[in-house]
């Protein structure tokens, strides 16, 4: 049998070489951690199980080790450094020895690490893990689920592009109904009146029927291919708090601002500013600065109630001189319209701490510049949390690539909009490095299309939500391009001229006569007697098909959706960053753009 070091020289050795420390504590720790059971997370489940038990059998064996040195020596360690091994063993020891749904398991792995951190800062030795192997592994099987995710919906998506991409206004000039309608369903469609269509749709939708046949299959199916919270790389508000508070944020109380803004934007400041003061702690930023940030709604919870000095930037001039003078009305103001969660005041109304800059955000914008030359008070040592209520177009992959490439952005939580102003790649270069989608080098060459994108900026959820009916605009839009194509087949409506018909119409007639007169038709007083009659009588037979094809339409929505933010949560994958989620934000009913991507390095 190998003789055993004396404990004296192989404290020395930890001390004296990094190197030795690692493996010395691994090899002793590792027994003691695996006496302790920590391998029975091999076992955990059928992702993380392995590297889990190896990773926590390592920090085991290493708080055992300096704990068993401290009853050894004659030299202690303080109360502090022995409270905070203790709490790394207690939370090692909480954690669950199988898979439990009854557990945040990540959650409660990522709160080990930055206890663990912590006693290793304390203690003065690196904070190393010598399965840095298992990390890369661990993000290369992220990688390879969010792959086989996307695969997963763009196999379902592809064959459906044409329906997604259609327009509303050729539904009857093309025959939507049957050509982009799968025959079992509007067969069956047909089959139904319209209310009764439409309350099946409700019922299905809502979940309250789950009839076999083929509207349900339709919505299901659809559903299915959504993304979902999996508290592993899509998250819930609570499981982002935990993550956060991990990285070391604590608890922020939320304010609700009851004036100067709406009660969408009131809602959705109210809901992702403590979480960004949250993230701010967590990543050590110095700054925060909101992308596209218009009117400054969320950076002033963020400066007046949070303190965190704060920088709105927007391309538009006029937009930010406007918005300076806003903020200074709403601090005098500011004790009045806010209410603290917590029962306390917010903090002391500053608004020299909620600045303003013209910019045009691209990716080469430098923030750091900017930050330094509005705060000159705080030009050392900028970080830089990146945010954005609505990151339009590409604003939102604009920011993502500049958290990428600019290291002194510590963090991001962006929530994405206006996917129908993203530039999209149309596969014929190998040198678009910059277009909005997608992003990913996996979805390299794969297109959705305008229409699809601009699908994907709605939502079913308000839709079934609020049981919201399309507007018979529609119905008269499509009819009158029936009109237009058999009287004036060469002629190509100006897109938008008749957005704001629709208001001042009784009926199709009254429709029908004002766009003849905006669009110059000189068709209206040529058409004989009872025409329109007739034209009424067809638009009644249509209406249902219409109705319900807006429907299985908008199912898609939210399809299209999931691959333009699963192929963004990827490409920062792939740029090797590991603590990268999608977060449901929001309710989709009060926010229909409900989720944000958050990363931090």
């Amino acid at each position: 049998m190998a003789e055993e070091k004396d404990f004296n020289d192989v404290l020395e050795d930890i001390f004296l070489s990094e190197e030795t420390q690692k493996q010395d504590s691994y090899q002793e720790g590792f027994k003691a951690g695996s006496e302790a059971g920590n391998p029975e997370g091999y076992h955990l489940g059928y992702h993380r199980g392995a590297e889990l038990g190896r990773e926590l059998g390592y920090y085991s064996g290493t708080v055992a080790h300096y704990l068993a040195a401290n009853d050894t020596s004659e030299t202690k360690y303080s109360d502090k450094i022995l409270a905070q091994l203790h709490k790394v063993q207690e939370l090692i020891a909480a954690f669950p020895r199988m898979n439990s749904e009854d557990h945040d398991i990540l959650a409660m792995a990522e709160t080990i690490r930055a206890q663990y951190k912590k006693a290793c800062s304390l203690l003065k030795i690196p904070a190393t893990n010598p399965f840095e192997a298992g990390t890369k592994c661990t993000m290369e099987a992220t990688a390879h689920r969010i792959r086989q995710h996307l695969d997963s919906i763009t196999t379902y998506l592809t064959p459906l592009l044409p329906l997604a991409n259609c327009h509303m206004v050729e539904f009857l000039t093309q025959n939507h109904w049957e050509k982009l309608v799968p025959s079992g369903l509007w067969k069956l469609l047909d089959e139904w009146d319209l209310n009764y269509a439409v309350e099946k749709f409700w019922s299905i939708a809502e979940g309250k029927e789950n009839e076999n046949n083929e509207l349900s299959k339709w919505v299901h199916t659809a559903r299915s291919h959504c993304i979902t919270i999996n508290n592993e790389y899509c998250l819930s508000r609570e499981q982002l708090q935990s993550r956060i508070q991990a990285w070391g944020g604590s608890n922020k109380p939320e304010i609700t601002v009851k004036a100067f803004m709406n009660s969408k934007k009131s809602y959705e400041v109210l809901t992702m500013s403590h979480l960004v003061a949250s993230l701010h702690e967590a990543s050590k930023s110095t700054h925060c600065i909101e992308a596209g940030g218009g009117r400054g709604h969320l950076l002033v919870a963020l400066s007046l109630g949070h303190g965190i000095p704060s920088l709105t930037v927007d391309c538009d001039d006029q937009t930010v001189a406007n918005a300076v003078e806003r903020v200074k009305v709403i601090q005098k103001q500011w004790h009045a319209i806010a209410d603290m969660n917590n029962g306390k005041e917010a903090c002391e109304a500053n608004s020299t701490k909620h600045r303003f800059a013209a910019a045009y955000v691209k990716t080469d914008t430098d923030f750091t510049r900017i930050v330094r030359e509005k705060f000159p008070e705080h030009s050392d040592d900028v970080k830089v949390l990146l945010t954005g209520l609505h990151t339009c177009g590409n604003l939102g992959p604009d920011s993502l690539r500049i958290f990428d490439t600019q290291p002194s952005t510590a963090a991001v939580l962006t929530v994405p909009c206006c996917y129908h102003l993203l530039s999209e790649a149309d596969g014929s270069s190998h040198m678009e490095t910059d277009q909005g989608f997608p992003m990913s080098r996996h979805l390299k060459g794969y297109r959705l299309g305008k229409n699809a994108r601009m699908l994907a900026a709605q939502s079913i959820d308000r839709v079934v939500g609020l049981r919201q009916m399309p507007s018979d605009s529609l119905l008269y839009r499509a009819t009158l391009e029936v009109i237009i194509k058999k009287h004036l087949p060469n002629f190509v409506p100006a897109e938008g001229k008749l957005k704001r018909v629709m208001p001042k119409c009784r009926n199709f007639d009254d429709y029908f006569k004002m766009a003849d007169a905006i669009l110059q038709l000189g068709i209206y007083d040529s058409l004989p007697d009872g025409y329109l009659t007739d034209v009424n009588k067809n638009m009644d037979f249509q209406k249902k098909k219409l109705i319900m094809f807006y429907f299985l339409r908008m199912c898609l929505a939210q399809v299209v959706e999931s691959v333009i933010l699963l192929d963004r949560l990827l490409f920062l994958v792939e740029k090797d960053f590991e603590n990268v989620y999608l977060v449901k934000l929001f309710d989709p009913v009060l926010s229909p753009r409900c989720h944000s991507i958050v990363a931090i390095r």
